[in-house]
């Protein structure tokens, strides 16, 4: 009870000194001028850009933003997340829609598979949202008759954090009706490597890939195409071979530049790159015949089978197996080693086509080849297999009812009518590498058509010896290498569609325990 008195009595008399003090000095009135040169912080500040564009434009606003002076730490998992259902932007829809939402700290680490880690787990993080504001948009702001609200912003001056939509990262053939349904926004996708492969086919066997040439001999000229009928069961074709040419398949590896993806409910990535190019593709007797008809008779030959190769050639690929290395262990047999060795003797990189003649020796006049082609590729990503979007410097989240480009963004984010999430900070999609090999079956047509357009000029016309021609009249096949055929400034046109993300975009549960959501 002492102990209490006495801190009371000393309190007291401190207390008295202090006002004792203030009474003896007073207040000091300051002016305008004096309090504006007065430093301080406050908890919410308030502040106001004055429009900036032209009359009309999605800049000519007054924005007033009311901010939070502080740093708030967050980890929150959100069942569904549904904006803008129906209204202005149409019914049957949602211009952000959803599902199995998650938003923690930043990943502490990624690991060797591009999938993110945290050292005491995702559930234990959070985060960071450095002085939040809410922003309001104003049309006409000096005009008390005509000002109206025009949009409304939620964002802050930084955002650290790691947003995923979705339970699990598929694969291939796996479908998901969870995560990103609907997206209304801006986003980039960053430099994204994909490394790909054309799926082997076999050409010239359909009407949609008939060729067309000009065949030119001593004793006559005639108008030549491919007998799709007889090669489809009509002939039956010469012994050892078949009909149609093997397109043997092709690398397509390449980068995807940096992109930038923005509009209303979107629900499919759409990302496109032009000229990629494809190594040359050799073609060799070995690989099949076409089954001719001129249109008129050449020695009172109307039929030819047309090998685009010398008598016994045949095309490789070169595969990564070191010539020391036994035909067994690349999984070769001896003649396919003997190919692979040779082709690589003669300087042919892995992953390259090169001819052989009939003794197995590297021989580019030997072969037909199709150089510089290139390709123009689309990838289709369905929104619902993106489910990693890292948020590092900033972005908001804005409601607006006509066209707004808010303060900070990026010159291209304009916000569209209705709901809007921006984020700034590329995507990374890691590397794609798609498990299955890309269809050649819309590109053959092209390149059918491309071979038709050479064989017209006078570089492709076919020129036959009298040997040839005389050959021709006892039944005999015609062996033609046709040299280079050059389809440059005509792009053949790939689709990537639903390609399987690698980890970089593995979903890692925010909840304790073994729920993949809580």
């Amino acid at each position: 009870m002492k102990k209490i008195f006495q801190i009371t009595a000393i309190t007291s008399c401190i207390m008295a000194f202090a006002a004792q003090s203030i009474a003896q000095t007073g207040l000091q009135a300051l002016t305008d001028q004096e309090l504006s040169q007065a430093e301080g912080q406050a908890l919410l500040n308030l502040g106001y850009t004055e429009p900036t564009g032209a009359k009309g434009s999605v800049s000519d606003f007054g924005f007033y933003k009311l901010g939070l002076e502080g740093e708030l730490e967050i980890n929150a998992n959100i069942r569904n997340l549904q904006l803008g259902c129906g209204g202005v932007n149409g019914a049957g829809g949602c211009d952000i829609d959803m599902e199995n939402v998650a938003l923690s700290g930043l990943p502490d680490s990624y690991a060797a598979d591009g999938t993110p880690q945290w050292d005491n787990g995702r559930p234990s993080s959070s985060a960071k949202i450095t002085n939040p504001f809410i922003e309001f948009a104003i049309r006409n702001p000096t005009s008390s008759a005509l000002r109206e609200v025009s949009g409304i912003r939620l964002s802050a001056e930084q955002i650290s954090g790691l947003l995923t939509a979705g339970v699990e990262n598929l694969g291939a053939g796996q479908t998901t009706t969870d995560g990103i349904k609907s997206f209304s926004g801006y986003l980039q996708v960053a430099d994204t490597p994909v490394s790909s492969k054309t799926e082997a086919a076999v050409f010239g066997k359909t009407y949609d890939q008939m060729i067309y040439a000009q065949v030119h001999t001593l004793v006559g000229d005639s108008s030549v195409f491919s007998n799709i009928q007889q090669m489809n069961g009509g002939t039956a074709a010469p012994s050892g071979t078949h009909w149609g040419t093997n397109v043997a398949e092709q690398a397509v590896n390449f980068i995807f530049p940096q992109t930038t993806i923005q509009g209303n409910r979107m629900s499919q990535l759409n990302l496109v790159v032009e000229g990629v190019p494809i190594n040359p593709i050799a073609i060799a007797a070995g690989d099949g015949a076409l089954y001719m008809r001129l249109t008129d008779n050449i020695l009172t030959v109307n039929n030819s089978t047309f090998y685009m190769g010398e008598e016994g050639s045949n095309s490789w690929t070169v595969k990564d197996c070191a010539v020391s290395a036994s035909a067994a262990s690349c999984g070769l047999s001896t003649v396919q080693k003997t190919w692979n060795d040779n082709l690589r003797n003669a300087g042919i990189a892995v992953g390259q086509m090169g001819c052989l003649n009939s003794s197995n020796a590297y021989d580019q006049g030997a072969c037909t080849y199709i150089t510089n082609l290139k390709a123009n590729v689309t990838v289709k990503q369905n929104f619902n297999l993106v489910h990693n979007l890292p948020i590092e410097s900033g972005g908001y989240l804005s409601l607006q009812k006509e066209s707004i480009h808010w303060p900070g963004a990026n010159s291209d984010d304009i916000a569209q009518t209705g709901w809007w999430m921006s984020f700034q900070d590329p995507l990374n999609f890691g590397a794609l590498n798609p498990t299955q090999a890309i269809s050649m079956q819309d590109v053959l047509p092209q390149i059918a058509t491309l071979i038709t357009d050479y064989m017209a000029t006078p570089e492709g016309r076919i020129d036959l010896g009298i040997g040839d021609a005389l050959g021709q009249l006892f039944g005999l096949p015609l062996y033609k290498p046709l040299g280079n055929i050059d389809v440059a400034g005509k792009p053949a046109v790939l689709t990537l569609e639903n390609l399987p993300l690698d980890n970089h975009q593995a979903v890692v549960s925010n909840c304790w325990g073994n729920l993949k959501f809580c």
